[in-house]
């Protein structure tokens, strides 16, 4: 009989051992899913499907709301014209970035004239002057808006951080033309003061005088009682509503200051209690502002009087061959109790008016 090689038994043992061990076996190293980083739109932008198309756009404000009045495309991007269904009288524009789903509004609830695209993400636009907020109708603006950054927000280390920056350029207006400023209805036009007594700011003129390129008026309360004073103060003060004329054969130029007077109150006004504490002069009451001549003549002006017409007071003018353009300013001096307007003129001017 053989034997068997005491070694052979050792072997098979340590076989037995190793095939009862708990230890799993190596796995095999895998790397796990790198999830997709999200898209500029889904991270950062309403717009879900890029690029933007004009369906997209549609949709996305008709979810919040607007209407969408004009869609004009500029180099895949879009200028969108967009406002309140419940009121077609004022709209806002709108740049959206196609690629990436940015949007930026470029302007407040406007009621625009024209407008159109100037560059990349920049626009110029023209407005009548009607507030949106305020039922009054001011100075028609011209206006050039842009966009800062690129399409991703990105601003550049030397620009200031804003989404949009804006430049306003005076607006002149032709003195032969007739201009209100004022109560406006956005239905009806002008709202003369004799159709709204209920709530008309009854006016005094504190001071008229002739400037070097123009006229220059301020104004404080009607102190004839104290419901007309303190109509006022309704919110803030303002100007009263105004009206120009213009008569080319004898060039007079009329400028009318409705609900206006020329002196009110009376002596030892109960008004006057209280007036130092407004930024008014004590004793204001009885104040007067006399009618007739304004003074000597300008390079634009000749002949200028002041006096009352009726509820109003009315300035005539006799414009000279100078006086090609004007604009209005507005201001307020006394901590906002006295507020204040000049009439500006220029000449005419090549570089603005043409060479024609």
């Amino acid at each position: 009989m053989k034997r068997i090689p005491l070694w052979i038994p050792a072997l098979l043992l340590a076989l037995t051992l190793a095939g009862c061990s708990t230890d799993p076996p190596p796995q095999a190293q895998t790397s796990a899913p790198v999830p997709e980083s999200p898209t500029p739109a889904a991270a950062n932008y309403d717009f879900q499907v890029l690029p933007v198309t004009e369906e997209g756009i549609n949709t996305l404000y008709g979810w919040e709301g607007y209407q969408v009045r004009n869609l004009t495309p500029y180099e895949g991007d879009f200028l969108v014209e967009y406002g309140d269904q419940s009121d077609p009288n004022f709209s806002l524009l709108a740049w959206v970035f196609s690629q990436t789903g940015r949007r930026v509004q470029l302007t407040a609830m406007e009621h625009f004239q024209s407008y159109e695209i100037t560059g990349p993400a920049q626009v110029h636009y023209r407005t009548d002057g009607v507030s949106a907020i305020t039922p009054n109708k001011g100075l028609p603006e011209d206006m050039t808006v842009w966009v800062l950054g690129d399409e991703d927000g990105r601003i550049d280390p030397d620009q200031s951080w804003s989404a949009v920056q804006s430049f306003q350029e005076t607006t002149w207006l032709d003195p032969a033309e007739p201009f209100y400023a004022g109560a406006w209805d956005t239905s009806g036009g002008p709202v003369y003061p004799e159709q709204r007594q209920d709530r008309a700011r009854h006016e005094q003129v504190y001071d008229a005088r002739i400037d070097a390129d123009g006229l220059s008026f301020s104004f404080i309360p009607n102190g004839d009682s104290e419901e007309l004073f303190e109509g006022f103060f309704p919110a803030v003060t303002s100007v009263p509503s105004i009206q120009t004329e213009f008569d080319p054969g004898s060039r007079v130029f009329t400028l009318r200051l409705f609900d206006t007077c020329l002196e009110s109150g009376a002596a030892s006004a109960a008004l006057n209690k209280n007036l130092e504490g407004m930024r008014y002069p004590p004793d204001l009451y009885p104040y007067s502002f006399p009618a007739g001549s304004l003074g000597r003549d300008s390079h634009f002006l000749q002949d200028v009087t002041i006096a009352e017409d009726g509820e109003d007071v009315v300035v005539t003018a006799v414009l000279t061959e100078h006086a090609y353009r004007f604009t209005v300013e507005s201001s307020n001096l006394g901590f906002d109790n006295i507020p204040s307007f000049r009439i500006v003129f220029r000449e005419q001017n090549p570089d603005i008016d043409g060479w024609d």
